[in-house]
């Protein structure tokens, strides 16, 4: 029995130090030694820039002004606003950006934003498909920088990046900050190889003709992205294409980020399960496995670590084990009390916990069978 404790103790110990450690020094090293050269040029393809929303008579009207401002040819762009079902003025706000050739496209129910962009991406006429968030303002250069990618016809589709403005200062938000840090510079490795795993919604573009349809409970940003690369062709990432957006301030709005996000990815995957197949593409499900997939279970591994150490903590090494554990559950939970006076070195275990313990509500959430279609920002 105590055998099969520290065998199960070491199994989920190796496995969160693979996640968080060895994956990443893993894909830098093969990224350096397999690492692929993309062409890149000042090229202008006509852009259909899809933009959804929900309730978003705050900033709407913001984020159209932003997009009609950018530097990229007027008669090259459109912009297509996809209202999910919105009961505020929403609506009437874009109808009054009509005569600017804003086009509206005012859905009477909420049915989800992957619905929302599908629709939207049948209607629209231009070459690329430039994804925004309703809420985020993007850098004056970004659909410039984001096209110059596709100069390489091996790129299906190219990912901006956040970042993140505070109009509060906490440790919710400090942590973010740390948090996208440490997924950039996953970003830059997977890129080299033209495999990026998931995208940031708020900014990113793909080639039409390769954006395929989506169930509404999938992840578009994720499921996406992946599909492009499936299908023959290269994601990268384009860290001067910028888009701003204020962090989660309220831990759980982050919370209930973190779980949507792992139950739709979940079912992203469920549907599209040749994309975890190593015969079919063994690059590629060796990152969705090791960066997503096994993350989104790290949860699990600390409450497995947390149990066996219990049991066998008479033996010294697994006493250290479960308190230090316990430590940083405990700095997690004072960390969340005292969260407007704590300093950055917090904000490691805080978030730690915070989007393990979302993770494991996301990843029951699936196996019980919910689903996640409709939507509403956070911030409101």
């Amino acid at each position: 029995m105590a055998s099969a404790l520290k065998l199960f103790f070491w199994l989920c110990s190796l496995l969160t130090a693979y996640v968080y450690f060895l994956y990443p020094l893993l894909i830098m090293r093969v990224s350096r030694s397999a690492g692929r050269k993309y062409v890149k040029s000042d090229i202008l393809p006509s852009l259909s820039v899809i933009i959804t929303a929900y309730n978003e008579e705050r900033n709407i009207a913001g984020k159209i002004e932003n997009t009609l401002e950018l530097d990229y040819p007027g008669h090259l762009m459109e912009v297509i606003v996809g209202s999910d079902g919105s009961t505020d003025r929403t609506d009437e706000i874009v109808r009054s950006y009509e005569d600017r050739g804003v086009r509206l496209l005012s859905f009477p129910e909420n049915r989800g934003k992957t619905m929302v962009q599908n629709d939207c991406v049948r209607e629209a006429r231009g070459e690329i498909i430039v994804f925004m968030d309703a809420a985020s303002l993007c850098s004056r250069d970004s659909l410039r920088k984001l096209a110059a990618n596709f100069a390489d016809p091996r790129v299906g589709a190219v990912a901006g990046r956040v970042a993140f403005t505070r109009a509060e200062e906490n440790l919710t938000t400090e942590s973010q900050g740390v948090y996208w840090k440490y997924e950039q510079f996953l970003k830059k490795a997977e890129s080299s190889l033209g495999s990026l795993v998931g995208v940031d919604g708020p900014l990113y573009a793909i080639r039409k003709d390769l954006c395929e349809k989506l169930d509404e409970d999938m992840m578009s940003d994720f499921i996406s992205p992946l599909l492009v690369i499936k299908n023959g062709h290269s994601v990268v990432y384009e860290p001067e294409a910028v888009t701003y957006e204020e962090a989660t301030v309220r831990a759980e709005d982050e919370i209930r980020t973190r779980r949507r996000i792992v139950n739709r990815g979940l079912a992203g995957l469920s549907k599209h399960r040749e994309l975890v197949n190593p015969a079919a593409s063994p690059l590629l499900a060796w990152q969705i496995i090791s960066h997503k997939v096994l993350r989104w279970l790290v949860g699990f591994y600390y409450l497995g670590m947390l149990a066996t150490s219990l049991v066998l903590a008479a033996r010294w090494f697994f006493f250290f084990a479960f308190s230090g554990l316990m430590a940083i559950l405990c700095l997690s939970h004072y960390s969340l009390w005292m969260q407007d006076r704590q300093s950055r070195w917090f904000t490691i275990p805080y978030y730690f916990v915070l989007v393990n313990m979302a993770a494991v509500l996301g990843s029951i959430d699936f196996i019980k069978g919910k689903r996640v279609i409709s939507w509403k920002p956070v911030r409101e």
